[in-house]
């Protein structure tokens, strides 16, 4: 890939500088060098003639380059000479080597980063606009008075309110009317949110929750019953979808919400931002959050099935569809015990008790006795096993188990046919309220009774087509697969979910009632001939195998820590959640006190008020509190018989009090999954039929029954992100229109000494330290080396005055002089001569310095030297020059070779 300027940032160019001084470094003392060699002027048998002094510049000048390296010169030889010269020289080479590289390297490792500051500071913060589809599709907010319905079919007085059912007479028809007051008091709110005041001014109280959509209600449409507010209009509760983010994958900020799609949970903040600035900023704070905790166990049960195949005149085999040409038609569809007929501990599940659960809300126990109930009665329905028969006295249970690992149980047609029954597919994800829904024909019917019939074998007769499907059907009889001699009828199944659950809707209201949803979810199905990795593709003539899992769900409202950075524009784009942690109480006093709403009602008759309160107010309503992280939150029964009541759909409600059931309906939601894409809920698919996407994932997680209740936590959180939204804010109280909210709303205009601590991105030079390496070991080498020096200068080895004796005993130009001209090379100065105090070099080079000198190479690569001034002879190896025209003592030496 071709690298351009753009792709190169600070440190790269600082590299690429380095690197071209140290070419430069290199390149000019081999360059001046050639240059030297060619200004000094060779005379007859190449030999050059310069002062003396000047052949030491020479000298110096050629030999600190490159070049006696490059040309192995005497100066680069190691041949003769003593180690620790060896060592110093190389170690001199290969520390100017490794000083280049990193001279290179180093800068690389520099980049420039924006990091928080040190210092914080207590601003005013304000509204951030969401210009995504949750801002666009939220409504401004308007003046909300909360109001509730109690009554499981008629209404009754709520709990904590002013005597709200009254009789009213109409004096033209005579007629008497009930009508009752739906709204909640004043001092009731005040109460589940005076908790409040411990707390940071961010969190939130269930009267800061607000449904997304909503409507208007002018009566009641429950023929008989009572009518609200003397039939004046009142606010209620709506649910449309916006936007789906199942996949998202990361901490969201949408309109009035946190969302967490990466573990599941919707944080409660009607967003603001301190000022903008350059690098933007960093904070925390306290926010409310609802989240979804799931268990699921698996049932070890499977249902496995095989893809029709046909083969059509031009003997190419293809899908089959039904009639509607929606779905695929299954093959070999059975139910398999993989342990859960066979292994089953027949002793009943006794657990804790189920109403004191707060503190622990035993969801795996409930799961698992959902689960138990349901392999039984499967069992019992199949004629598996027996059950006591009530009236023969001598009668015993389980006297016969007729299944073994691997059994099949076949669920579908003899001869195939054409319904997908029961409703399985390949291609999705899927949960379902009731327990044994596989074993009945039409899924959950409308009213409560026996199955429709019992599993049955239809004998078809028809036509082909081209195609190779059958039209004009005709059934000639039907035959019952199974007898099911216990009468084992819907109801039966009905008790698995109560068994899970642990709340029915007739139980006392109280604190450890809260709702917990439970049902069988069908993984998406896995391969189990051919290619087992194949995921999606569906070839005709394949085996797959759907794992069914028995899962418990609830919800609960805790405190968590997020953490914000701003940056960009203006608007909620540029709020990013960076973090999202529990909080954490330093002791057991600290932690928050939760009150729920004390009533003699039945769970299924009112909508039970809960909230964060304070010791000086709980006893002004009769409340039962708790004191610990979170709490687990009170509903009305998720009991597959009310399931269409609890779900949440296009229609309006009938209460405006979003905060005390927007979970429980989001809770039912979930485990209405059906097998068809719920259009009529007004949910998107949630079970990957439409998104392969999302059922790529779906087949990931749902493999084990540790890793299926991500997949219901994230559904029940997409849904619930788009049922409500948080209106308590940092900012003034107003909304997208402008238009004032009410005080339950936001009344908070927060100065900014209430504000959270804002810390300021700035920009900073960090390093990356590997690139420093070879600038480490340059250091280690060179701290070696100061110390070596220190050491050597205490034991006074080494001074100014020596170090100049040898450089001065190194100089050619002496060398040459001392050779030419013995001592005078040397010679003190006359008593009278102004360079006595002059250094050893400025006397030298006044006496001796100047004298010329003539180097050359002889025979043999042997050096000459002499003195220009009398007739230079270019000695051969073996020969001898008489001392005749010498300048010098014949003892001495005048030439040499």
């Amino acid at each position: 890939m071709a690298v351009t300027l753009s792709d190169l940032d600070v440190a790269d160019v600082s590299g690429m500088i380095a690197a071209a001084v140290a070419l430069i470094q290199i390149f000019v003392p081999l360059a001046l060098s050639i240059i030297l060699v060619g200004v000094l002027k060779e005379g007859q048998a190449r030999a050059t003639t310069t002062s003396a002094v000047s052949w030491s510049v020479i000298g110096r000048f050629l030999h600190a380059s490159r070049w006696p390296t490059l040309l192995a010169a005497d100066s680069v030889s190691i041949r003769g000479v003593p180690l620790p010269i060896v060592l110093l020289t190389r170690l001199k080479a290969i520390l100017v080597f490794l000083a280049a590289i990193a001279a290179v390297v180093t800068p690389l490792g520099l980049y420039q980063t924006i990091v928080e500051g040190e210092w914080t500071e207590n601003v005013p913060f304000h509204y951030i606009r969401d210009q995504s589809e949750f801002g666009l599709g939220t409504p401004p907010r308007v003046d909300l008075r909360w109001n509730r319905y109690c009554g499981d079919v008629l209404a009754v007085e709520c709990p904590n309110s002013f005597g709200n059912i009254t009789t009213l007479s109409d004096e033209d028809t005579g007629l008497y009317e009930n009508s009752y007051d739906p709204y909640v008091p004043e001092y009731v709110i005040d109460v589940f949110q005076s908790g409040l005041e411990n707390m940071e001014d961010s969190v939130s109280s269930m009267f800061d929750i607000q449904s997304r959509s909503y409507s208007w209600e002018l009566i009641n449409d429950i023929p008989g019953d009572a009518e609200p507010d003397y039939k004046r209009p009142h606010p209620v509760d709506s649910f449309r979808m916006i936007s789906s983010n199942i996949l998202a994958d990361d901490y969201l900020a949408v309109e009035g919400l946190v969302v967490d799609m990466k573990n599941g949970g919707i944080g409660f903040r009607n967003h603001s931002a301190p000022p903008r600035t350059p690098y933007g900023s960093t904070w925390s704070e306290d926010l409310l959050f609802i989240e979804p905790e799931s268990v699921c166990v698996d049932t070890n049960l499977t249902l496995d099935f095989g893809i029709y195949k046909y083969m059509n005149e031009a003997g190419i085999f293809f899908y089959r569809f039904t009639e509607d040409l929606n779905s695929t038609v299954l093959s070999r569809l059975v139910l398999t015990d993989q342990g859960g007929f066979v292994n089953l501990n027949l002793s009943y599940p006794v657990t804790n008790d189920l109403h004191s659960t707060q503190r622990e809300p035993q969801l795996w126990a409930r799961a698992y006795r959902g689960a138990w109930m349901n392999n039984l009665l499967t069992m019992v329905f199949l004629n598996v096993t027996n059950l006591k028969i009530k009236r023969d006295t001598d009668s015993r249970p389980f006297t016969y188990l007729r299944s073994h690992l691997g059994k099949q149980f076949q669920l579908n047609h003899r001869n195939g046919g054409l319904l997908n029954f029961p409703k399985v597919s390949p291609d999705r994800f899927s949960a379902s309220f009731l327990y044994g829904n596989y074993l009945t024909a039409s899924g959950l019917p409308n009213d409560v009774g026996l199955f429709n019939s019992t599993l049955v074998n239809y004998t078809i007769d028809g036509e082909t087509s081209k195609s190779g499907a059958i039209v004009n059907i005709t059934v000639l009889n039907e035959e019952s697969l199974y007898e099911n001699p216990f009468n084992v009828t819907l109801t039966d199944f009905l008790s698995a979910n109560d068994l899970c659950s642990g709340v029915a809707r007739m139980d006392a209201a109280n604190i450890d009632s809260f709702d917990v949803a439970c049902g069988l979810v069908f993984g998406t199905p896995r391969r189990t001939d051919g290619d087992k990795s194949s995921t999606s593709v569906f070839d005709p003539g394949s085996n797959w195998s759907i794992p069914l899992y028995s899962c418990a769900m609830t919800t609960k409202a805790t405190i968590k820590n997020v953490a914000f950075r701003f940056n960009g524009t203006d608007d909620l784009s540029a709020i990013k959640v960076t973090g999202i942690q529990n909080k954490i109480y330093p002791n057991d006093d600290s932690k928050p006190l939760w009150g729920v709403e004390r009533t003699d009602k039945r769970v299924g008759e009112v909508p039970r008020l809960w909230g964060l309160i304070s010791d000086s107010d709980k006893g002004n309503v009769s409340v039962h509190t708790l004191r610990q992280e979170s709490l687990y939150l009170p509903g009305r029964g998720s009991s597959p018989l009310h399931y269409e009541t609890l779900l949440l759909s296009s229609n309006r409600g009938n209460q405006y009090l979003p905060g005390a059931e927007f979970y429980t309906k989001a809770l039912a939601s979930v485990f209405d999954m059906g097998m068809d894409i719920p259009f009529g809920s007004g949910l998107p698919d949630y079970t990957g039929r439409t998104s392969l996407a999302m059922y790529r994932r779906w087949h990931e997680l749902s493999r084990t029954a540790a890793t299926t209740p991500k997949i219901l936590n994230l559904i029940w959180t997409d849904i619930a992100s788009n049922a409500v939204v948080g209106t308590r804010g940092w900012h003034g109280a107003r909304t997208q229109s402008s238009s004032m909210l009410t005080k339950r709303d936001n009344v908070m205009s927060k100065q900014a000494s209430n504000a959270p601590a804002v810390k300021y991105m700035q920009s900073r030079v960090r390093y990356r330290w590997a690139y420093a390496i070879p600038a480490f070991v340059v250091l280690f080498f060179a701290a070696g080396i100061v110390f070596a020096t220190m050491v050597f200068a205490l034991m006074g080895r080494v001074s100014t005055s020596r170090m100049r004796q040898y450089l001065n005993l190194t100089s050619q130009g002496r060398i040459a002089t001392t050779y030419l001209y013995g001592q005078n090379g040397e010679m003190p100065a006359p008593p009278t001569s102004h360079m006595r105090t002059r250094s050893s070099t400025r006397r030298w080079v006044e006496i001796m310095g100047k004298s010329p000198v003539t180097v050359a190479e002889g025979e043999n690569d042997f050096l000459a030297i002499d003195d220009p001034r009398r007739p230079q002879v270019i000695l051969a190896a073996g020969e001898s020059e008489s001392t005749e025209g010498s300048h010098c003592d014949p003892g001495q030496g005048n030439n040499g070779s």
